[in-house]
């Protein structure tokens, strides 16, 4: 095989190697994800209070072929506490897994459910009540699964088109 039929083959093989790995590791971080989620169902519950709910809003300006795109996202923040036996526990988190941001309608509607005084239930994990979430699903668990698995199937397509140039270029 000559130089140029090699580069032919093998920079398509390297670049479709790259959509692999990246796809196996976000799909990897969304099991992850959904697996923590499922594990705080089986955790107890405690009666807690909602202390205080607010957004905070991040902005990012970015500069692309001489033009400047903002965007802003939101983190839904929720402070709560729960009495766990003799001892008062606080919390942040709404849900398992990576903190996310959202756009504001969605980051609204999350901050709604918790006002301050409202009454929530918290699971809890009993091996460390430190570790407790008010919902038990994963946001954006599925999200990562989803891209993880067209990364990789994008990546073993342009493996198999590189393996197809290979044979073609060699007869």
């Amino acid at each position: 095989m000559d130089t140029s039929a090699a580069l032919t083959f093998l920079i398509p093989l390297c670049l479709s190697g790259v959509f692999v790995l990246v796809g196996g590791g976000l799909f990897a971080f969304g099991m992850v994800q959904r697996r923590k989620a499922k594990l705080t169902e089986r955790w107890p519950t405690a009666s807690g209070t909602i202390v205080s709910s607010r957004l905070d809003q991040s902005t990012r300006t970015q500069r692309r072929d001489g033009r400047t795109f903002t965007s802003t996202s939101y983190n839904p923040v929720v402070e709560y506490t729960c009495q766990i036996g003799e001892n008062t526990y606080q919390g942040n988190k709404v849900s398992p897994g990576a903190t996310m941001s959202y756009d504001l309608g969605t980051a609204q509607g999350i901050v709604n459910r918790y006002q301050p005084g409202a009454a929530v239930t918290v699971h809890y994990d009993p091996a460390d009540p430190t570790q407790a979430v008010l919902e038990t699903n994963a946001k954006g668990g599925n999200l990562f699964l989803i891209l993880g698995a067209v990364f990789a199937l994008l990546g073993i397509l342009g493996c198999c088109i590189s393996a197809v140039i290979a044979i073609v270029s060699q007869t």
